[in-house]
């Protein structure tokens, strides 16, 4: 028995070195020397041929001479580590620095530094983590709601080969902001990908362990552990109940891949108390007030449909959306404005679907846009929350003959979708048909176009978005250039002086944008910066001898005025280098009420002749003038006033049953009910609609009504599609759910050892059959945005822009990390950026 545990931790070891993880949460800034295979660490040593020097406007010699006093240097001396990740803790300006040598079997430990003065200066503090060595991705988890709580996780490989015959999970703790840590060994292998954060107590932790797959809590921050179930699937903290969860299991422990077993359990974490919510569930989703699953329709093979709950799972509807086949899944995109955003993957594989949005209820829903491109279950979305104007979402669309792909935005949450305008004079390549800005994201990047930042939005900087892109009818494989907007994408601009691609950040709620070109090989010791929202940009030599940039980082929030720069110096000692500036000194005072002026964001409604709303109201900002150049300052808050608007029919969705041509809503040809009938709690309701549906959350009042009725019949509804346990939809009747039945007796713990053992084997065969084969067949995750400052979750995997994917939810390994995972249907969509 020893021996085959030993195999097992071993073989789980292995499968975890093979798959790794997904890419870091945004409160963790991770970055890796990119040194060639073959050349190691001799490339550390060779001459630079090119030096990048930017092309902005050089900042006066007053201000250079201002910005040297205010910069810092730190070197990272005899480190040869070639990753390094940072956090910011606390609010006095902590960071802690990690640096590894990357996944795989080592015996080099990490390196951990503490800085208490804003990143000036670094503090090698390895010994309070006895040199031990941490995982390089999710190695360093922060607590969202309080960034002085901080665990570190140890390397399970490590473990194996320096600690003997141990193997728990080792983690450290520290509640100070890394002034002191405590070392905790675990009776289970913690998997960093699946550790979950409350909301509102920042000691509560949800972990689900990578070898039996239990669930576990914690109370004091991953000190002390207590176990809940096992064969978990699935677990996501309710976000407006601090002491309740949700977790999905199977229950025969089988955990077999596109099985229907799994039940869904509501915990309570003072008691450690479960009740069954629903059974047969395929995945869930929680965000808001919604709590979302895909469940078996039984009287359709592997066919599933989605229910809704919005009293915590004491009851549930099922959602007006199309059933899907078991080839097909939903993905959850957005439930963060008081509705949801889904995507239904198309029938045929064809790397696209639909995107529908909801009422308030979660439950009746209409199509938003069609072509929506998602080629792969749960990494490739260019779906994107726009953080600095409400309302604001981009995504890419496939082009209807499927040999294309276009960036789309909407300003009225999905209620019309358009094509992105691009700046004002600019050229138009000759090559193209038409010219909009494309604007390049996770489908990019996956294609191999160098895109070292995602479109960037900050809640505290108005209307300002960063992103790559380029002008044309299409996305391309050019090398891209990056476009700023001040208007939450109305209008953008190209400054001459961001050309290819660029790190960047905003500062100071958008009172200071920062970018540094990027290159895998170029060093540079030039930062470019804009005090007026991207419309001029100046330069500052912020070293002398150019170094590797690999990244840039702003305390969260991005209020601060300093900027930490993060690179190696490539051509000399190979050390890491840690760069602080703090700009707040050339922009001389802090604002005044005379320095800021009105601001309405709008957008331009060529049928009525006359600028529209925002989501139904007069929307005025309180923005910095153009051309003041002060301090916004940590505590600025942007003052707004709402006054409502008379509504129009883009203040309205189209109805199930319709779809958008231009403005109106008309009926959808393929839709042939002259009703929509729902079962709401057990009783009828027929919703008779003239085709609009008011935006959730829209404030007009008075003009366009379109009138639509809800008539409550009050009578049970029928049961002519139910099935067992009552599950069913079709497209006139959509049925409640009720959950019923006794949980399954669980498999004796030895079938289970050695059902582990089996599904570890097969999942190593399943990783190479999916490299090999480029299938899309992932374990479900439910991930933060994380292109967005809306990390719903609390949870700390980032693989993906969605909140659910239903894919094979049952798998028994993480998904893989970065590109390597992902994988495309074969017939569509491997050829879709042009050149």
């Amino acid at each position: 028995m020893a021996f085959i545990k030993f195999i097992c931790i071993l073989i789980i070891t292995v499968s975890l070195i093979i798959t790794g993880k997904g890419e870091d949460t945004e409160s963790v800034l991770s970055m890796q020397k990119h040194i060639g295979g073959a050349e190691k660490l001799v490339t550390l040593k060779r001459i630079i041929r090119d030096v990048e020097t930017g092309s902005g406007e050089t900042a006066t010699d007053e201000e250079q001479n201002i910005l040297r006093k205010h910069t810092d240097v730190h070197v990272f001396s005899n480190d040869s580590n070639p990753s390094i990740s940072l956090i910011w803790t606390g609010t006095e300006g902590a960071l802690i620095a990690l640096t590894t040598m990357g996944n795989g079997i080592t015996l080099i430990p990490s390196r951990l530094y503490r800085s208490s003065n804003f990143g000036r200066s670094f503090v090698d503090i390895s010994d309070k983590i006895e040199h031990d060595r941490i995982l390089n991705n999710h190695g360093m988890l922060v607590s969202p709601v309080d960034s002085n709580n901080v665990m570190l996780v140890t390397d399970q490989s490590f473990s194996l080969f320096a600690r003997g015959m141990d193997y728990r999970s080792v983690v450290y703790i520290t509640t100070d902001n890394g002034q002191s840590f405590s070392k905790s060994k675990l009776k289970f292998i913690i998997d960093p990908s699946s550790v979950y954060f409350n909301k509102y107590d920042t000691l509560k932790i949800l972990a689900i362990s990578s070898d039996n797959h239990g669930l576990w809590i914690s109370y004091d921050f991953g000190l002390v552990w207590r176990h809940i179930s096992d064969h978990v699937i699935q677990v996501r903290w309710d976000p407006t109940d601090k002491d309740t969860f949700y977790y999905a299991k199977d229950p025969t422990g089988s955990m077999i891949s596109g099985a229907f077993n799994n039940e869904l359990y509501r915990g309570k974490a003072s008691y450690i108390e479960s009740t069954k919510i629903a059974e047969h569930i395929y995945s869930f989703g929680v965000q808001g007030g919604f709590i979302f699953i895909s469940v078996e329709f039984l009287s359709h093979n592997g066919s599933r449909v989605m229910h809704v709950s919005k009293d915590k799972g004491v009851t549930w509807d099922a959602a007006q959306i199309p059933l899907i086949n078991k080839q097909q899944f939903y993905s959850l995109l957005d439930m963060s404005e008081d509705m949801v955003f889904v995507h239904v993957d198309a029938d045929g594989g064809s790397g696209d679907g639909s995107i529908y949005t909801s009422d308030e209820r979660g439950i009746i829903y209409s199509k938003s846009l069609d072509h929506h491109l998602y080629p792969s279950l749960g990494s490739v979305t260019d779906f994107y929350k726009v953080s600095s104007l409400e309302g604001v979402y981009i995504t890419s669309q496939l082009e209807h003959q499927g040999s294309t792909i276009h960036s789309m935005i909407t300003y009225n949450k999905g209620g019309t979708w358009q094509n992105i305008d691009s700046p004002k004079n600019s050229v138009c390549p000759p090559t193209e048909k038409v010219c909009f800005l494309q604007i390049h994201s996770l489908f990019s990047r996956s294609k191999g176009v160098a895109i070292p930042e995602f479109p960037k939005s900050s809640a505290s900087a108005t209307g300002i978005i960063i992103a790559h892109g380029n002008i044309g009818d299409a996305l391309n494989f050019n090398t891209p250039d990056v476009y700023i907007s001040n208007d939450g994408g109305y209008s953008w601009l190209q400054p001459p002086h961001l050309k290819g691609p660029q790190f960047y950040a905003i500062g100071d709620s958008g009172g200071l944008l920062f970018a540094v070109n990027y290159s895998k090989s170029v060093p540079t010791n030039v930062i470019k910066y804009s005090m007026d929202e991207g419309q001029s940009w100046e330069e500052y030599k912020f070293v002398d001898s150019p170094i590797l940039v690999t990244g840039l980082s702003v305390e969260p929030g991005s209020r601060s005025t300093s900027l930490g720069l993060w690179g190696w110096d490539k051509s000399g000692d190979g050390a890491w280098r840690s760069i602080t500036m703090d700009f707040s000194a050339i922009m001389k005072k802090p604002c005044q009420k005379s320095d800021y002026q009105d601001w309405k964001a709008h957008e331009s409604n060529k049928e009525y002749g006359e600028d529209s709303c925002l989501l139904g109201a007069d929307v005025i900002f309180n923005r910095r003038k153009k051309g003041t150049v002060c301090i916004n300052g940590k505590q600025y808050q942007n003052a707004v006033t709402l006054k409502p608007c008379q509504c129009q029919k883009t203040d309205y969705l189209c109805d199930y049953g319709y779809v958008r041509e231009g403005f109106d809503c008309v009926r959808d040809g393929d839709f042939q009910a002259t009703h929509i009938d729902i079962c709401k709690k057990d009783q009828d309701e027929i919703i008779k609609t003239k085709g609009y549906r008011k935006i959730p959350g829209d404030k007009c009042q008075g003009g366009f009504t379109p009138n639509s009725q809800v008539i409550p019949l009050h009578k049970k509804c029928k049961p002519s599609e139910e099935k067992k346990d009552d599950f069913g939809v079709d497209k006139d009747n959509f049925s409640q759910y009720h959950p019923s039945g006794e949980t399954k007796k669980s498999t004796s713990p030895g079938v289970i050892v050695f059902l582990v053992f089996v599904v570890v084997v097969l999942i190593l065969a399943l990783v190479y059959i999916v490299r090999k084969r480029q299938m899309s067949g992932k374990r479900v995750k439910y991930v933060p945005l994380p292109t967005s400052e809306h990390a719903a979750s609390y949870g700390t995997g980032a693989e993906s822009n969605s909140l659910m994917e239903d894919g094979a939810v049952n798998g028994t390994t993480p998904r893989p990390n970065g590109n390597s995972s992902i994988s495309y249907h074969d017939d569509s969509d491997e050829d879709m950026l042009i050149s």
